[in-house]
């Protein structure tokens, strides 16, 4: 699975205070099965993930699912009652 994004994801992430490199390590410790990310809604084209980062930060990401690989397309830190419910999410063993 290749993981790709557009220079735009990577400045939106940034203008948030998020280090792209951050978000990318983690995705690679998902798939390495070393990290929890929370799919949010799926339908056949995109996936929503609720993760933290390497560094630890919240946030959210949308991907565009291509074959078996991702394309990220959006992101922003996790918030207000979204944070607090992925909180909750994580001291669960779902």
């Amino acid at each position: 699975m290749a993981i790709d994004w557009h220079y735009r994801f990577a400045y939106l992430l940034g203008v948030a205070g998020v280090d792209i490199d951050d978000v990318v390590d983690a995705l690679l410790d998902w798939l390495a099965g070393q990290q929890r990310v929370w799919l949010r809604s799926t339908d056949s084209q995109y996936v929503v993930m609720w993760m933290r980062t390497a560094s630890g930060t919240p946030v959210e990401i949308l991907a565009r699912i291509a074959g078996s690989d991702l394309n990220l397309v959006a992101g922003r830190v996790l918030s207000g009652d979204r944070l607090n419910e992925f909180e909750k999410w994580e001291d669960t063993d779902e």
